[in-house]
């Protein structure tokens, strides 16, 4: 039997201004904020990046 883990998204806290690069965003996730990927998401008015973590 396989169990697939949940996924957990936060905006970054290491990002800062628009997010219009996801391959950016998804490098800084992984090296800075040690998530699985990170991705640029629509948020209020502009875009937004939020890596992903397993929890």
């Amino acid at each position: 039997m396989m169990v697939e883990g949940r996924v957990c998204q936060r905006r970054s806290q290491t990002w800062t201004g628009f997010c219009g690069n996801t391959r950016g965003c998804d490098i800084q996730c992984k090296r800075w904020e040690r998530a699985s990927h990170g991705a640029c998401h629509a948020q209020f008015l502009g875009f937004a990046c939020f890596c992903y973590f397993n929890c």
